[in-house]
């Protein structure tokens, strides 16, 4: 049950810095593109444009240090397990029935917040203006929504 739970804490917390990242940058895109449309009608606009590395070099090194501790965590330590997650605990057919049922929870909850999200979207169109990352932020909720309620699902039924 650690294993599960640490693989869907640090896919949540990698997850949520790397959706700063993409959207931090993104920000700053949609700047020089504004800039670029009032060069276009013959504007000059003053943007401040800043783009930062970081957040992306936090997001690669959070990820290597999952990798590593997933690997340390993993009771068998062979060549192939390096291609199986740990949230999909399948040792035996208990773990194996877990893990379906964590799924179908978590395809559940994907689906809705998806539907929900596409919603969201269609109802404000006047937060992108002001908010230009609002859908990445909005597509790492969906992401974590799902890992959320896998990791729900997967400790309920494994306390059963």
């Amino acid at each position: 049950m650690k294993t599960v739970l640490f693989e869907s804490i640090s896919k949540i917390i990698i997850i949520g810095v790397f959706a700063y990242a993409v959207g931090f940058a993104y920000e700053n895109i949609w700047l020089m593109d504004e800039f670029n449309r009032g060069l276009a009608n013959g504007e000059i606009l003053l943007v401040d444009v800043k783009f930062n590395l970081w957040p992306f070099i936090v997001s690669i090194l959070l990820m290597l240090l999952q990798i590593i501790l997933s690997v340390k965590l993993k009771p068998r330590k062979r060549a192939d397990i390096l291609l199986k997650f740990g949230e999909f605990q399948e040792a035996d057919e208990r773990e194996l029935i877990i893990t379906n049922k964590a799924t179908r929870a978590s395809h559940v909850t994907f689906t809705l917040a998806v539907m929900i999200a596409m919603l969201i979207m269609v109802l404000s169109t006047n937060y992108i203006y002001l908010y230009p990352a609002f859908s990445i932020y909005l597509f790492a909720s969906t992401i974590v929504a799902s890992s959320i309620a896998y990791a729900i699902a997967w400790c309920i039924e494994y306390n059963k």
